[in-house]
């Protein structure tokens, strides 16, 4: 074969290059899991007939409970400052925060109950098993002391581009944690300044069912859209409206940017969209906000369909090209899939200026999002509050 041409070290540094390469693609802690799991399913597969789904459920369940105890210990060590000697860690080294424990072998059980991935014989657990069991996990762990929930917009509680209708099983669901006295927040990259009627025409849909239930104030009143990351917070009137809250009620210092280098990082942020897209031939037009710089696809080019690669290549470019600048400044630049855009601030300083805000903790708050890659602006809260990474809006009801 051609590969056989290739000493072994070439090999190894091939293969090396290949998951550097793919490294935007992949979650290093899911990434982990599958590999442990691949061993008892490779092991088991092999006895055929005489592999029974019990058998491999406990051998999953085992490996699951030891990953459980990882966590814990991970937990335990980095409240003494010890973090640098978990085993978790030299496991995935750019492993975030855990702000509680996970029951990650109940939320096996609870998964393979109700999908039979115990039942396989050729397909072991994937990404998407893992993924589930995760959010299964971090809901057990959170639901009883939940006072916050965050969302994302686009691909999390509407499709992308689409609004908010009455009908979507979203919205009976935010109006339940509404009236159990939890707080919700839509936390999108969308930045209108002063201008709530935009989001209220994507969230027409929830606004007209808090008229038509007559919610009244203090239960509408929880619920929240902070816009551009982490820049502009708007809150529900009794009018079932939005009004924008001042920032002296809201800003904390690591919101509190300075103008110049504002506009510095939006100068570098901007250039490198242009050149990424004439290099790469992309005919999207670039738009420039007071916080944010981004591509859109011009009337002309309403049909044009970019691809996932294009997209990534500009937003990894970016990334290395602001942190490059050393503006000083938090940014978020992402594939928002058909465009690329980038942010001052992030949405981790966006849940945790609502934490500030409305007195919750991190282990209090989950924030719902698709955008877990590098190249998404969701992954940022793992830094500030507990997660569940979905992958569309019929996973988040």
């Amino acid at each position: 074969c051609r590969s056989s041409v290739l000493s072994t070290p070439q090999r190894l540094n091939m293969a090396s290059l290949r998951a550097e390469l793919q490294r935007h693609k992949r979650d290093a802690f899911i990434e982990v899991i599958k590999s442990l799991l691949l061993s008892p399913f490779v092991m088991h597969s092999a006895r055929g007939e005489e592999c029974s789904s019990d058998a491999l459920r406990q051998a999953f369940a085992e490996v699951f409970s030891s990953v459980e105890r990882m966590v814990d210990d991970h937990r335990r060590l980095t409240a003494d400052g010890k973090e640098e000697i978990s085993k978790l860690r030299s496991l995935v080294p750019s492993l975030g925060v855990f702000f509680t424990p996970l029951p990650l072998e109940r939320a096996f059980k609870l998964f393979d109950s109700l999908n039979h991935v115990s039942g396989r014989r050729f397909v072991p657990p994937t990404f998407n098993d893992i993924r589930h069991i995760l959010n299964f996990a971090q809901m057990d762990a959170i639901r009883k002391q939940l006072k916050l929930v965050t969302f994302d917009g686009d691909e999390t509680i509407y499709a992308d581009g689409a609004d908010l209708t009455p009908s979507s099983p979203v919205v009976p669901r935010i109006l339940s944690l509404l009236q159990r006295e939890i707080h919700v927040a839509l936390v999108t990259a969308a930045g209108y300044k002063n201008n709530p009627k935009r989001y209220e025409q994507r969230l027409a849909g929830l606004l007209n069912a808090f008229q038509a239930a007559s919610l009244p104030a203090d239960v509408v009143g929880r619920f929240y859209v902070l816009g551009g990351e982490c820049n502009f917070l708007f809150r529900t009137k009794p009018d079932y409206t939005f009004e924008p809250v001042p920032w002296e009620e809201y800003k904390i210092p690591e919101v509190t940017f300075d103008e110049a280098r504002v506009q510095q990082l939006l100068d570098v942020a901007e250039s490198s969209l242009r050149a990424g897209c004439e290099r790469q031939g992309l005919p999207l037009a670039v738009l420039r906000k007071p916080r944010a710089v981004g591509t859109y696809r011009p009337p002309d080019q309403a049909d044009f369909i970019c691809l996932r690669e294009h997209l990534d290549e500009l937003a990894l470019t970016i990334q290395h090209e602001v942190q490059q600048a050393q503006t000083g400044l938090p940014f978020c630049a992402f594939n928002g899939g058909q465009d690329v855009w980038v942010d001052v601030g992030n949405k981790q300083l966006g849940t945790l200026l609502l934490q500030i805000y409305l007195s919750c903790d991190s282990s209090e708050t989950v924030h719902f999002g698709d955008q877990f890659l590098s190249t998404g602006n969701d992954i940022a809260t793992r830094q500030s509050c507990c997660t569940a990474w979905i992958s569309n809006p019929e996973e988040t009801y």
